[in-house]
């Protein structure tokens, strides 16, 4: 009920005296009753643009990249959908770049998971975590294939922004290294509480490097103020995503809870330095890597590990060049191995080209 001729209390009042009424089942033991219902038309405009677009695609494709864990709605809804495809509509489908963590915290995927799975054509996982959890359930046509995001190529975006950004902010000549947070919350600034997060900064500046503290997500904008109180640099929402490759390329080493910026970090020869995040993607995309460390610092309790923090970043500096090799050539066969997930939905599909296979992603 978003109708912006409402005053603002008006709509607020509305939302709050509405009942949100939902056409996706709860649990796995009522997929059936849901099926009959969307089949029958009576599950809204939504569920019957779905089924318009399903029935003229090739191949339905789920982006599972991060929402097939625990117990969230869009997992749930995805889950449901792959299931009413294949078995209603009798179309192919399956899930991609996925990360599955499904046990722990009131696991009802677990169930929806243990069902559909099996049934579908593709369930293609993004990391070795996601892929051992699977088959420790039975689901056994689980498929392992990298990121989506190793497939780019570094060279093929432009470094000017950041060349300039760098020039501008004396880092053509300094060393320099980069750190962001977490999707977990992180003991941030506030008033005259300077956070953890502030502390492990100084304490990596003493190692004779400046900070580039990296935020990109909303939550990730207090590091602009432990940048001020560190007297380090901030490169925030501005830049472009693209940017972090080349920015990363320079950095002595990367701090990082979030996924994508340790694989761009990786394809730029950049070590990093992991940060737990809300599930095991951390953990299996370092195994991915072949990283030596595949257990991520704790982001909620920074404190009780930022000296070990330090200890690794003296070792990343001390063997960076090595490391970065072996980043870098890791990389490259992660990047030929994802040309192989276009080929297999291409065979699915019974498309004879990758441009001739019509996704449709997430809902």
């Amino acid at each position: 009920m978003r109708d912006e001729k409402w005053p603002r209390g008006v709509r607020r009042f509305l939302y709050r005296m509405s009942s949100q009424e939902s056409f996706y089942p709860a649990v796995a033991d009522d997929f059936e009753f849901w099926a009959d219902e969307w089949m029958a038309g009576r599950c809204g405009p939504i569920a019957k643009e779905f089924l318009d677009r399903a029935n003229q695609a090739d191949i339905v494709l789920y982006n599972g990249e991060n929402s097939i864990y625990r117990n969230t709605p869009e997992g749930c809804h995805g889950v449901f959908l792959l299931w009413l495809t294949k078995t209603r509509l009798h179309k192919p489908c399956g899930i991609i770049n996925h990360t599955a963590h499904l046990n722990d915290v009131r696991p009802i995927l677990f169930g929806m998971v243990h069902k559909v799975f099996p049934l579908i054509d593709l369930v293609a996982v993004r990391e070795p975590c996601s892929l051992r959890m699977l088959q420790s359930m039975g689901v056994m046509n689980a498929e392992l294939y990298p990121d989506a995001a190793f497939s780019q190529n570094p060279n093929d975006y432009p470094a000017d922004r950041v060349n300039n950004w760098l020039r501008a902010n004396g880092l053509t000549e300094q060393s320099y290294f980069c750190l962001s947070a977490s999707g977990l919350p992180v003991s941030m600034p506030r008033g005259r509480w300077d956070g953890e997060i502030t502390h492990l900064v100084r304490d990596l500046k003493s190692l004779g490097h400046q900070a580039v503290l990296v935020a990109k997500d909303p939550w990730c904008l207090p590091l602009a103020e432990a940048a001020r109180r560190t007297g380090s640099l901030f490169f925030g929402p501005e830049n472009e995503y693209y940017d972090l490759w080349h920015l990363f390329s320079r950095s002595s080493f990367l701090v990082s809870g979030h996924y994508h910026y340790v694989i761009f970090a990786a394809m730029s020869g950049c070590p990093f330095i992991p940060l737990s995040v809300n599930n095991h993607k951390m953990q299996g995309v370092c195994d991915h890597l072949e990283w030596h460390r595949t257990d991520p610092f704790d982001s909620t309790s920074l404190q009780s590990c930022r000296s070990q923090i330090v200890d690794e970043a003296c070792l990343l500096l001390e063997k960076r060049s090595e490391f970065s090799d072996r980043l870098t050539a890791v990389s490259s066969m992660l990047r030929e191995d994802t040309r192989r997930l276009g080929d297999r939905i291409a065979s699915i599909s019974g498309s004879k080209t990758h441009n001739q296979t019509r996704q449709f992603f997430n809902e």
